[in-house]
């Protein structure tokens, strides 16, 4: 059994301890690689400028927009914006209701005062305004850019909320305002509101998954037996982040016996529509240890926040390694970054990440403080080969791939890069060369096709005539020596 646990020790040595440069080869085998991003800088409370004991305390969430980064915090239960020169614009507590919600509140006779938060999880900000998930007091709010309430969201039409109180943690919005919202204890999805806040449906169910013997077994059982077993429940939503063409990019937690759809690109009509055809799923970490003891950090990750770039590029956050996993549109992992500690390069709970710019910003809720990194040579490289290659410009991301080459020559994706050039440019038998280093299967088959046809079109005379002139030649050959046997007799 020791053997055993230094065995996987070993094995698990370069993703449990060291310093995050690695990535993940076709086999699945842990490879040296660059990392894709470098530490900047970091900001904290002392940064900022905030003498003041308790703030910026429990940072839980953050977005960027424009140049600023708003982040919400539950253990001073403090709105903050920050400007792109990480300097504190704002600090607020409490918020005036807007002219609008103070009349409705005298028409419903409420109280009118100013609505201070409580412990606040999940923000979004859109030109729509800003949507602030308001945990504790069970609400969200969605507030104008004078930071005026104008909307109150407290409670939600539907059965499922006849048991369970509205807890708001995470939010995301469409182009138009309509609130995307995850709510602790709620495994019926993610809550569509309506622009008034009104309740829509739940959308990006996450599926359950059976094994064949648990399916298999329920062929037999009776309805009474079926309602005793052990519930299976979807796994919640960590977080949620709405993209440009309003679709959903999501992360939630691991099942028992499924970690497949941690990340899922939910389209309108709730159906998650992410690709998956890297050399594996993305789900953070393909190699960890299964419940193993104290020393080793088991399991599978533990994703909490997704980001979006450009061109595709995307993201994640995993907070059970501190690890940053960063994915093209068709779900190539390109690299791993972040490294767990207390030191100011490092972060030890990473709870949510958002791009400013070209730079990514990660919240430490542990630490109150947010970790700033830039992209490397080689990140930058890797993200303007796929940017070209997105915009059609073939030949100068091929370009591009080579120069990643020598960054770094075990990227198997930069060689499937420039075989895909050679593809289109119909050098099939260079695009074979690199598509088997790069180890695309599909790809290579498509070349291989391709290149098969190539020769036959270029010497389909010559196959003509070796058809045609073989049985004739066979035939002449039998006729004369058949007329040279007769001969022979005579």
């Amino acid at each position: 059994m020791k053997l055993f646990v230094w065995i996987s020790l070993l094995l698990t040595l370069p993703v449990n301890f060291t310093v995050a440069r690695y990535n993940y080869s076709y086999y699945g085998d842990v490879i040296h690689s660059a990392p894709g991003f470098t530490f900047a800088q970091y900001f904290n409370a002392t940064t900022l400028g905030l003498n003041v004991n308790n703030q910026f305390t429990q940072p839980e969430d953050l977005i960027v927009y424009g140049d600023q980064i708003y982040i919400v915090t539950s253990g001073d239960s403090a709105l903050y914006i920050i400007n792109d020169r990480f300097e504190l614009q704002l600090r607020k507590t409490s918020f005036d209701l807007s002219a609008e919600l103070e009349t409705q509140f005298i028409e419903e006779g409420k109280v009118v005062a100013p609505q201070t938060l409580n412990k606040p999880r999940g923000i979004d900000v859109k030109d729509t305004g800003i949507y602030i998930a308001d945990t504790d007091n069970k609400r969200i709010l969605k507030l104008n850019f004078d930071l005026e309430i104008v909307m109150i969201v407290d409670s939600i039409d539907d059965v499922t909320f006849e048991s369970v109180e509205f807890e708001p943690a995470k939010i995301t919005t469409d182009s138009t305002g309509r609130m995307y919202v995850v709510a602790s204890n709620i495994y019926e999805g993610i809550l569509e509101l309506d622009t008034d806040g009104s309740f829509n449906r739940y959308t990006g169910v996450n599926p359950i998954t059976l094994t064949p013997l648990e399916i298999f077994q329920r062929q037999f059982m009776t309805e009474e037996q079926i309602s005793k077993l052990e519930r299976y429940l979807p796994t919640e939503y960590t977080n949620v982040n709405m993209s440009d063409k309003n679709f959903i990019y999501s992360t939630s937690l691991p099942s028992a016996n499924n970690d497949s759809n941690m990340i899922q690109l939910i389209n309108p009509k709730g159906i998650d529509v992410l690709k998956r055809n890297g050399y594996h799923i993305p789900k953070g970490d393909i190699q960890f240890v299964v419940g193993m003891n104290n020393y080793v950090i088991d399991g599978p990750s533990r994703l909490v926040d997704v980001a979006l770039y450009k061109d595709g590029i995307y993201t994640v956050l995993d907070t059970k390694r501190s690890r940053l996993f960063t994915y093209d549109s068709e779900g190539n992992l390109l690299y791993i970054n972040g490294d767990a500690g207390n030191q100011s390069d490092r972060f030890s709970e990473g709870v949510a990440l958002d791009y400013l710019k070209d730079r990514l910003v990660v919240l430490d809720r542990q630490l109150n403080q947010v970790i700033v990194y830039e992209h490397t040579e080689f990140g930058n490289k890797v993200n303007e080969a796929i940017g070209l290659y997105e915009r059609g410009e073939f030949e100068a991301a091929a370009v591009i791939w080579e120069e990643v080459l020598t960054l770094n020559t075990n990227y198997e994706i930069a060689y499937n890069g420039i075989g895909k050039y050679y593809l289109r440019t119909g050098e099939f038998d260079k695009a074979i060369e690199f598509f088997a280093v790069g180890k695309d299967k599909f790809y290579y088959s498509k070349a291989f096709k391709q290149y098969r046809n190539q020769i036959i079109k270029d010497n389909f005379g010559y196959i003509i005539g070796a058809i045609l002139l073989i049985p004739i030649g066979i035939t002449t050959y039998r006729v004369v020596k058949k007329v040279r046997k007769g001969d022979e007799l005579e």
